[in-house]
């Protein structure tokens, strides 16, 4: 199975486009990545210049070569250059069987089910193509938007913490 994910098409979806983060995207991920409202369930620093974004981008492109990592911008399809919001797969198991999904979105895009076609898309590439057995989500306890979203895909809470941000709930999700 190959280890690096620098090869990867984007993945084509009704309204969206999977691709690769590219210096267009600077503007978008600073907003994203440091927005208060997008960020209030999320414990990390948030970037306040587009030179950090610059080096973000750049450890993701990385992690992509290195097969840490899975990144993706989500775009329309009809607007493939604009960034909505990001879904990745990353923190893979040693055995390469259990990955992590994380996401964000732009608030003007949610609750339109762009991170519900996006999340499809991601659980089947990431079950078929990377063979993962499990997929793991953490998300904040309160974040309600998010836990439905796990929820509505099958995904069931684990007695498993975080131990790092205790007030994290982890979902999984294992194919059959």
């Amino acid at each position: 199975m190959c280890h690096h994910f620098s090869e990867l098409n984007p993945i084509i979806t009704t309204r969206l486009q999977l691709r690769v983060p590219c210096r267009e995207d600077r503007e978008p991920l600073l907003f994203m990545r440091s927005d208060p409202e997008v960020n209030k369930y999320i414990m990390r620093k948030p970037p306040i210049s587009l030179e950090e974004i610059d080096v973000f981008i750049s450890d993701r492109l990385k992690d992509r070569k290195e097969g840490n990592s899975i990144y993706w911008v989500l775009a329309p399809k009809e607007a493939s250059s604009k960034c909505i919001g990001a879904i990745s797969l990353w923190h893979f198991s040693d055995d390469r069987k259990t990955a992590e999904v994380g996401y964000d979105l732009d608030p003007t895009y949610q609750g339109k089910g762009y991170m519900s076609e996006a999340l499809t898309a991601v659980l089947e590439f990431g079950f078929k193509t990377l063979d993962l057995a499990t997929i793991e989500a953490y998300t904040h306890v309160d974040n309600i938007p998010s836990r439905t979203l796990l929820e509505r895909h099958a995904f069931m809470i684990t007695n498993k913490k975080d131990a790092s941000v205790p007030t994290n709930v982890v979902y999984s999700l294992s194919v059959i």
